[in-house]
């Protein structure tokens, strides 16, 4: 994003009631409150579908208005790409979520993107404002300038990365699983009506809980996604976290797709058929496969195994998120530089999509073309 040098994020997490209270809530709010005014800065406040997240959200928006920051609201759940585009495209200068990331339906929390500072924002905090407004606020209709809608604009993001034509008249069954996530809704919305693909999504309903599972690919392993479209023999099944940062694959045999092989694939297919270059970053791994040299001498394009691959794809973002092609951490967490400065494992899934009606077949004809290709035991 053009102000990632200068903005970061801090994050406050803990469990309900023990770590993260009302009272604590304000007060970090307040001291955010107070460094944006200080700032002159705008403020976007948006939530995810955790557990009180709208209620939290809305109280937020109530103090940061009180204390005089000009702040918008984004009434509906919201992933950490859907926030960051808002602030690539200047919307707003600086962020809130209520959000706990990836942890267990147990954990809340605040995040917050503000300008880089020597100091942790939240270290020093304020009293809470006394007056504070009232909990649970009240859901009074938002003022037409502070509602923010960042699912649309998101929507058109994907729609201008894929083809979405060619994925419309394939006649593909794509299992989705946003695991309770902002990610609902996203792939039905993309294909639209007469899509001859199939979007067929698990767990889509806003549960705080998240069907009591860590809404995490890498820790449930997705298992009834896997069994879903191995018994349907379907192309593709993705399952998204409820961050919308990470990505677990499957396909059609209940085989999950590594972390390197899920950026082998999308790099290979940005350089085929986006025309793109640039760094692919993969968590190393003491058993590299043998062919990877092959691999990159096909492709013209260079594998740079990291110990801490989020760091390293953090650094090419900072320096310029061109040079980045595909960063993907040990989590699924896939970064697309010349697409998005963060993690986005819904544009990712649909690009994953597009390779797979470009080259006909299902994932798992990639999959074996790609594991012969750079010996993968």
């Amino acid at each position: 994003m053009n102000q990632r040098a200068r903005l970061q994020w801090y994050r406050w997490e803990g469990i309900y009631t023990v770590d993260v209270t009302l009272a604590g809530l304000a007060q970090r709010v307040q001291a955010v409150a107070d460094l944006l005014r200080a700032q002159q800065r705008s403020c976007l406040v948006a939530c995810d579908t955790r557990f009180m997240g709208a209620q939290f959200a809305r109280y937020a928006y109530q103090m940061l208005d009180m204390a005089g920051v000009r702040v918008g609201l984004c009434p509906t759940p919201a992933s950490v790409a859907m926030v960051e585009l808002a602030i690539e495209r200047r919307r707003f200068e600086s962020a809130l979520m209520l959000s706990a990331g990836n942890r267990p339906y147990w954990y809340a929390g605040l995040h917050a993107l503000l300008p880089a500072a020597d100091a942790e924002p939240f270290a020093a905090l304020p009293a809470a404002p006394d007056p504070a407004p009232p909990f649970p606020p009240e859901l009074s209709p938002l003022p037409e300038h502070a509602h923010a809608d960042l699912r649309g604009p998101y929507l058109e993001l994907l729609r201008e990365v894929a083809d979405m034509d060619l994925i419309r008249r394939s006649t593909l069954t794509v299992f989705v699983d946003p695991m309770n996530g902002p990610a609902s809704g996203l792939f039905p919305a993309l294909l639209g009506e007469g899509a001859q693909t199939r979007a067929v999504e698990i767990n889509r309903e806003a549960d705080p809980l998240f069907n009591r599972q860590i809404p995490s690919p890498a820790e449930t392993g997705f298992p009834r996604l896997r069994k879903l479209v191995k018994e349907s023999d379907s192309h593709m099944g993705v399952a998204i976290s409820a961050d919308g940062r990470a990505l677990g694959v499957t396909d059609n045999s209940g085989e999950v797709a590594t972390p390197l092989e899920l950026a082998l694939l999308l790099a290979q297919h940005l350089a085929r058929h986006h025309r793109l270059r640039g760094h692919v970053v993969v968590p190393f791994q003491p058993d590299m496969p043998a062919g990877i040299a092959a691999w990159e001498s096909a492709t013209g394009l260079k594998v740079e195994p990291s110990g801490q691959p989020a760091a390293r794809v953090a650094e090419l973002v900072a320096q310029d998120r061109t040079a980045l092609l595909v960063g993907v951490t040990e989590l699924g967490e896939p970064t697309l530089g010349r697409y998005s400065g963060s993690a986005d494992a819904a544009m990712a899934a649909l690009l994953l999509t597009e390779m797979i009606a470009v080259n006909g077949g299902k994932l798992r004809a990639q999959l074996d073309d790609l594991r012969a290709r750079i010996q993968q035991p």
